[in-house]
């Protein structure tokens, strides 16, 4: 309980509640100032709305509720994404991703313009990244992105637009709101993918995530069951578009082994390579179509 309205004593009493950056962010984001404010003005009084808001946040916080959610904004690859519960939730495993894929644009020498898809794209955040990153690239790319949620797409455009990228949203299951009027054209693919990859039981057994849409963590067959759909669809479109693609997935660590089985059933001569996050762990697999050897 806070006995005091002013930032310093009501940032002490929270900082007992819950962790002392969780309070601070807490309280940036109810006064809307930024965090050095609060040590600048620690003898400033709160208002009445805004110190029963912070008191509602953090009991909110202490029950589990991630920050993300209550302050409804994540940091992810140096730039500011907005998030809400129809959102996963922005890692930073995922930059891995990011940084892959941006080192393939540079380097790699593609003759025909460029087209990036990705799938289940959430907020938005891989496909903005990289569109941010790689304005001054000199490449002609096309930016893309898709989800079964429409509700998640509206925050998407959100963050599209207030970055000041040009990307296409569209709703439907993983490639398909793209196989007629995307696919179609003279390009070369860039395909990136955090699709749901948790089973139940990390679902349940994880107390962290339980805020989080399940729809956008947990899939059957081990986690497995919509990379293994995405993978059909790559078969189609590269058996009868003749397509060069490549592919970029996030995963499991425990599932390293079953999606390279996976990717060999389907694309039997792709090229493959896994990708290790900062702590080791397997964490992005390179699909190369044709096969071209990965670095």
């Amino acid at each position: 309980m806070f006995y005091s309205s002013t930032i310093k004593k009501l940032l002490t009493s929270a900082s007992n509640i819950i962790d002392h950056l969780d309070a601070k962010l807490i309280l940036a984001h109810v006064l809307k100032k930024p965090r050095e404010f609060l040590i600048a003005h620690d003898d400033l009084s709160i208002g009445v709305f805004e110190y029963w808001l912070i008191r509602r946040l953090v009991q909110k916080r202490k029950n589990g509720v991630p920050l993300a959610y209550l302050t409804g904004k994540k940091e992810f690859y140096g730039l500011e994404f907005e998030v809400n519960t129809h959102t996963l939730i922005p890692r930073p495993d995922t930059e891995l991703m990011v940084s892959l894929t941006l080192d393939s644009l540079q380097t790699s020498d593609y003759s025909q313009p460029i087209t990036l898809i990705d799938v289940g794209t959430g907020s938005g955040c891989i496909p903005i990244s990289i569109a941010k990153q790689t304005i001054d690239y000199g490449l002609q790319t096309h930016f893309y992105g898709s989800d079964i949620s429409k509700k998640a797409l509206r925050v998407a455009k959100k963050n599209a637009k207030k970055h000041e990228v040009n990307i296409t949203f569209k709703q439907g299951n993983l490639l398909k709101p793209w196989l007629s009027s995307v696919i179609c054209r003279p390009s070369t693919f860039i395909i990136t993918a955090n699709l749901p990859y948790l089973t139940d039981e990390q679902f349940t057994s994880e107390p962290s995530i339980q805020h989080e849409p399940k729809s956008a963590l947990v899939a059957k067959k081990n986690g497995l069951a919509l990379y293994e759909e995405l993978l059909k669809q790559l078969k189609q479109i590269v058996t009868g578009y003749r397509l060069q693609v490549t592919c970029f997935f996030e995963i499991d660590p425990s599932q390293s082994s079953e999606m390279q089985t996976l990717i060999h059933t389907y694309l039997p001569t792709a090229g493959v390579n896994v990708y290790k996050d900062l702590a080791e762990n397997d964490r992005v697999v390179y699909i190369a179509i044709p096969n071209k050897t990965p670095q």
